[in-house]
């Protein structure tokens, strides 16, 4: 790929606590944060494609020297253009997947979810080495190095891909190597076992099931999301309601609200584990017809407590056993 080499002009970036950055909020870019193009991307690789720090390190060498982060970089007459300085038809690829995806593809989020869709279709030796990578200064040399010899591929690759790699081990390993992630408050996540709600920065609800036809779950304590592992502390109002496929369900230990109609309708549902001693809230029918035979199994500590509370939001005579 044709290369822009302009000035880079690098600012200080004071790091509090475990994060750099505040939200920025746009039409669609409210998946990006950062205070600059530089941190929202590297942000992006973290969060969205699971990159940890030595490989984001990586990329950031490469389009610094690719673009300085410019979103509308253009160059080779116009043929090269944007944060990756996509190349001819790679250029015209971007511009139609952006189109068809309803991106702006001269903005940062349409880049870079592009540049995701790229690597996935068209670069997945690229895009496996960058995630194996280790994460150490080792790793963000080989990071920066094998993203230009195999995806930027510019004239003199060697001599190219070497000098990305040192930028990416003596400067951006160095910066960003001790960050951390944080999930985005109120942002939606998928993972195997359900839809969660950010609602804090290490902290999710669950929405719902993304395999309604399991017929025995289990909501653990945490949940990994990406590179960031996040509490499960509420189950959201309706979450399973009306699921006649769930026989059985066990709630984690961190669950301290249990929605409104929550497991309404499960009339199969006849075997509950509650392994929180948290829980406050037991929202308005949340066990309503469920099956009537149902057991819960909750710990001795709270046994007394939750089957006054249990008793008023399930059926008539349910059980309520201590394990």
């Amino acid at each position: 790929m044709k290369k822009v080499w302009g000035k880079i002009i690098l600012g200080t970036i004071c790091i509090l606590g475990c994060s750099l950055f505040a939200p920025s909020i746009g039409a669609k870019a409210a998946s990006l944060h950062g205070s600059s193009n530089e941190e929202k991307i590297f942000f992006f690789l973290r969060e969205e494609m699971n990159f940890n720090n030595a490989a984001g390190a990586g990329v950031l060498a490469n389009i610094e020297k690719e673009s300085s982060f410019r979103t509308n970089a253009l160059s080779d007459g116009g043929t090269s253009y944007g944060i990756c300085q996509w190349h001819a038809e790679r250029m015209s690829r971007l511009r139609a997947w952006c189109d068809d995806h309803g991106y702006d593809w001269e903005d940062l989020e349409g880049q870079l979810y592009y540049l995701e869709y790229e690597l996935d279709t068209y670069y997945p030796y690229t895009c496996s080495v960058l995630r194996g990578v280790k994460n150490s200064k080792s790793g963000a040399y080989r990071a920066g190095h094998d993203w230009c010899y195999y995806f930027e591929v510019p004239a003199d690759k060697e001599e190219r891909a070497r000098e990305r790699g040192e930028l990416a081990r003596d400067y951006y390993w160095p910066k960003y190597k001790n960050v951390k992630t944080k999930l985005q408050k109120g942002k939606t996540y998928e993972t195997d076992i359900g839809i969660f709600k950010a609602t804090g920065d290490f902290e999710v609800t669950f929405l719902e099931m993304t395999d309604e036809e399991v017929t025995s779950l289990e909501i653990p304590g945490k949940v990994k999301i990406g590179n960031i592992t996040a509490k499960i502390t509420a189950i959201s109002p309706r979450a399973f309601e009306d699921n006649e496929n769930l026989e059985s369900v066990t709630i984690g230990g961190n669950v301290t609200k249990i929605g409104k109609c929550a497991f309404a309708g499960c009339s199969h549902l006849n075997e509950i584990t509650i392994k929180s001693k948290k829980i406050k809230t037991f929202g308005k029918a949340c066990f309503r017809d469920i099956s009537e035979t149902a057991v819960f199994y909750v710990k001795k500590a709270v046994k007394k407590k939750y089957a006054k509370k249990l008793k008023k939001v399930s059926p008539e005579g349910i059980e309520i056993q201590k394990y």
